[in-house]
Formats: structure tokens, sequence, C-alpha cells
């Protein structure tokens, strides 16, 4: 057998036994039992399924998941005692774990909508319409503001007319009777609103039913990731007679814009320069010339040359001035000097002085 042959077969041999060696370990894995949970974890309750507000609790929606005891948070459900006959408070989303102040009280089943109202608030409805409830935008779960308008009238102790903002960032907690989109057969789409209930405070639900005695009240949307006070948000008649105020684009932009390039100039490229200069009797003169191409114009030492400058009229040596744009190969040459006088012959006259 060659060596070459050879050397394949032991390459080959070599190959197969890798593989049968890595197939018998991952057998080896599956038939071993499982491992039993390490003791930093505990078992919680989590939802299988989204689950609807109000909505009662079984083992068909729930599982128990091992979860690392310091993942777990704070109100996690692990006995299923905690969990019978209980109903959601809030929405549920699957694999998210079953907290305990998510849920209603096991005498809550059948309390209806009071049973969702949090521990310490109320729930006041306000009478609107299609201007003053948003169009039929706002939609349970929305972050509204409440606005009242106020028309001047001293029998009601109301010195001026003003339209001013007295809650900022409310929850909306039902519009009609909708408290939950999920389990309305129209969810999702928008509802006329005739009634929109408020979860306030116990003081500013007073607030608010004074609003309705006293004025026009106005509920006004806004963003729920903007949770800002503003301070002294009114306005008064003299005001929408004074300065003129500006939108802010940038603001309104869902996402901020893109800055503009900045357009960099490329340089002009250097150009050769050289001087000649003129040596004449009591005077010394000069012309300058550039490098520059014919066709481009652009800088190139075998290219033309473009007079620049030179001595000017009134220069000592009295050469004209360039003309802008003159063209030159090389050198400018030099006008010959002009032709020497013959000697002058005496006239008669001169011969007669000598004489005399």
């Amino acid at each position: 057998m060659r060596p070459k042959s050879r050397a394949l077969l032991l390459l080959a041999l070599g190959c197969g036994l890798v593989a049968a060696i890595g197939i018998t370990q991952v057998v080896a894995r599956r038939n071993a039992a499982p491992e039993a949970p390490s003791a930093d974890t505990r078992a919680i309750f989590v939802a299988m399924t989204d689950i609807g507000m109000g909505d009662l609790l079984s083992s068909q929606v729930l599982k128990l998941e091992q979860w690392p005891k310091d993942k777990i948070p704070s109100g996690a459900i692990s006995r299923v005692q905690d969990i019978e006959g209980r109903r959601t408070r809030a929405r549920l989303y699957a694999g998210e774990p079953i907290l305990d102040n998510k849920l209603l009280g096991k005498g809550a089943s059948q309390q209806g909508a009071t049973a969702l109202i949090p521990k310490g608030y109320r729930v006041v409805p306000v009478k609107v319409d299609l201007v003053s409830g948003g169009s039929s935008l706002i939609l349970p779960g929305d972050r509204v503001d409440v606005m009242i308008h106020l028309v001047r009238d001293a029998s009601r102790d109301i010195p001026e007319t003003i339209t001013r903002t007295i809650l900022q960032d409310i929850k909306v907690f039902a519009v009609n009777d909708v408290l939950d989109l999920e389990k309305d057969k129209d969810g999702g789409k928008s509802i006329v609103a005739k009634t929109i209930s408020l979860l306030v405070t116990p003081e500013q639900a007073a607030e608010v039913m004074l609003a309705t005695q006293m004025g026009t009240v106005n509920l006004v949307m806004r963003s729920p990731e903007d949770d800002q006070q503003t301070p002294n948000s009114q306005a008064k008649p003299s005001e929408l007679l004074g300065i003129v105020t500006k939108s802010q684009r940038a603001k309104e932009e869902l996402a901020p814009p893109e800055p503009k390039p900045v357009e960099v100039k490329p340089m002009p490229p250097a150009r050769d320069t050289w001087t000649i200069r003129i040596i004449k009797p009591g005077a010394v003169d000069s012309v300058s010339f550039e490098a520059e191409d014919a066709k481009t114009g652009a800088a190139s030492p075998l290219g033309q040359w473009k007079a620049m400058s030179n001595g000017g009229a009134n220069s000592p040596t009295g050469m004209p001035p360039a003309k802008e744009g003159a063209k030159a190969f090389g050198p400018v040459a030099q006008e010959p000097p002009p032709e020497a006088l013959p000697p002058q012959q005496p006239t008669p006259t001169m011969k007669r002085d000598k004489d005399n």
C-alpha cells in the first residue's frame, strides 16, 4: 500500500472514531434523568396566555415556572390557595408573573367595576360631547388634562373670563360603560363618548365636581409617556390679543430630524508661478506667470503660462501692462534694443565757425 493511501485511511478511521464518541455522548445525555432544580430557584405562577382584565384565574391559563430567587418580583404568588377564586385587576400578558397586587380579593368577584378601583382613589364621571370629549379619540387607559372655561360673573365670584387647567395627567377609567377594550366587541375602534369616567383622588374629585357646576369642562389628550406638570396653564382674553406664540416643529415630529450633511468644498490645487525680471538702464521691471491647463484651467506644470502682473505703464521701463488672460509659452521674449543712430556729420555752419 502506498504511503499516501495509508495516510488517508488513518485519517478516515480517526474521523469515524470522533463521530462515534460524539453520538454516544448525545444519546447518554438524552437518557439521563432530569436534574433536580437548584436550591437558588423557586416555583411561581406565570400566565400561559394573555388574560383580560376581570377574568377568573384557572389552571388552564396558569403554570408553575422555576425562577431564580434574585429575579422573582415582590408579591409573586407560588401557592394555589392564594389564586383560587380571584380575578385580575388589570390585563396580564403571556409569561408575566402573577402578582398579588394585580388580583382582586376573593370576595370581590361579584362587585363589578368598583372592585377595579385602587385603594385611596375615586371614579368621577364627566359628561362630554364630540368637542369636550376629544372627538371620540379618548379610550380607556388614556391620560388627559382637565380644563375649565369660566365666563366673568360677579354674582358667582368669577372676576374675569378665563380658561385654565385644573388637573393634569389623569387616567381615564372608562368611556361610557367600556372598561377594557379587549372585552368590548368593538375593541380597537373609536367610541362615541357621552360620559368619560376619571380615576382621581378624593380632593381631585371635589375639584372636578365643582368645575362641572361653574363652567364648561374639556378633556385634553396627552402622551402616555409625558408625566410633567406644567405650572400656570391658563389663558385670558387679553392674552389672545398680545404676542402670537410660535409653534415648535422640531418637537412635534415623532422622530428627531437627521442632521443635514455639511458640504465640504475641495480646496483649489496650488499653482506654480515664476517671475521674470527685466533689467534696463536705470530701472528693473518684473512679470509673473502662473501655470494653467489650456483645457481645464487647472494647475499644470506642462500647460500654458498666464501673465499675472508686471511693472505697469508707470514703471521705469515704460512697459505696457499685461492683458488679463494673456497666454504665453515659456519666457516672454524681450524686445530688441533700438538701433544706434549713425554719428552726426558736421554741418557747413559748424565748419565755418571752426575756420574762423
